[in-house]
């Protein structure tokens, strides 16, 4: 084992998971590759989401390290598997794609054309964010790569956690590339149909035209209240059958800001009475065992909202469960 993994969590190389630091080039057919848009530009509310890649990639390393310099592995005391060190060498850290703050079309050219060739090599990205305009050039890139990789036109189905729609056709301040349209944005895109895009965890107030603009194109929207009534796992599988109907894979959104105030403070458009931390770690989860989720992003974490660090090992302990049955070995 390298030693490097063995060093203290508040020390050594800030990867995620401690995963080698690989250039684009390197990553192969298989992997599931890290990279952070420290991207923030766009924000209508409190800054700061530009600290996240590197703040939730500074959170995993008290996981791996848990993990490893114990005893080589850990049970899980609800379900009683166990779970081996360390993760299988599939998972690489490519460090933060480019961004140029002043220009956001720059920065959408640079961000999906990684993004696209990560996904044609046949890898699955895992995307830290940023604000949530960054999911735009993401998915723009990932059905490119993707229709690469199948040598024809990609059907990409599309799920969005989050209290928000982000459905908005254009805002005066912004244009239309915010952190309010990426939503907009990506059912622009040819190999996305609005029958596969569903919202999860919705709660709040939207704008009525995007609101009737999904609702008429077929979207499905799920709130908080059908969260309450129906539990996170019903709702889950039903955004998963229908984001993954006819499709050839599925892209997943998280939004922090879908979980309520008191678990998740680190975010700028902070809301309450959203889901738990328990209900977000349970998607991470239901999502790492659905073979379909091709690519998957976490967004809006902001660190400077929440000193104690909470908010960072949230988004980071969710994405690790997404993870966990892809990249660990279990007995």
């Amino acid at each position: 084992m390298d030693e490097r993994i063995l060093y203290p969590s508040f020390s050594g190389i800030n990867t995620f998971l401690r995963a080698p630091y690989v250039t684009v080039d390197e990553v192969q057919a298989g992997d599931y590759v890290i990279s952070g848009v420290p991207y923030d530009v766009t924000i209508g509310t409190r800054p700061g989401p530009r600290y996240a890649p590197n703040a939730i990639r500074e959170e995993t390393k008290h996981f791996i390290y848990h993990l490893c310099a114990i005893d080589g592995e850990v049970i899980d005391v609800c379900t009683k598997k166990r779970m081996l060190a360390k993760p299988k060498e599939i998972v690489k850290d490519i460090g933060d794609i480019r961004v140029y703050p002043t220009d956001v079309c720059k920065t959408t050219d640079s961000v999906a054309a990684v993004i696209s060739k990560i996904t044609e090599k046949g890898a699955t990205p895992v995307t830290l964010g940023g604000d949530h305009y960054v999911a735009w050039p993401i998915v723009k890139g990932f059905e490119e790569g993707y229709g690469k990789r199948l040598g024809r036109p990609a059907k990409i189905g599309y799920i969005h956690i989050d209290s928000h729609m982000d459905m908005y056709e254009g805002n005066d301040t912004w244009g239309k590339y915010y952190q309010g349209s990426p939503a907009r944005r990506i059912s622009e895109l040819e190999g996305v149909d609005l029958k596969h895009m569903v919202f999860v965890g919705l709660n709040g107030t939207t704008g009525v035209e995007g609101y009737e603009y999904a609702i008429n194109g077929g979207a499905s929207l799920y709130t908080i209240d059908d969260i309450r009534s129906q539990g996170i796992r019903t709702i889950m599988e039903k955004a998963i059958e229908t984001a993954s109907e006819g499709c050839d894979t599925v892209y997943v959104t998280i939004d922090i800001d879908v979980v309520d105030n008191a678990f998740a403070c680190g975010t700028g458009c902070y809301v309450f009475g959203g889901i738990t931390a328990e209900e977000l770690l349970t998607i991470g989860a239901i999502l790492g065992s659905t073979p379909v989720i091709g690519g998957i992003d976490m967004v809006e974490v902001s660190p400077p909202c929440d000193p104690t660090g909470s908010t960072n090992r949230l988004a980071a302990s969710t994405l690790i469960n997404f993870l966990k049955p892809r990249v660990f070995e279990f007995r």
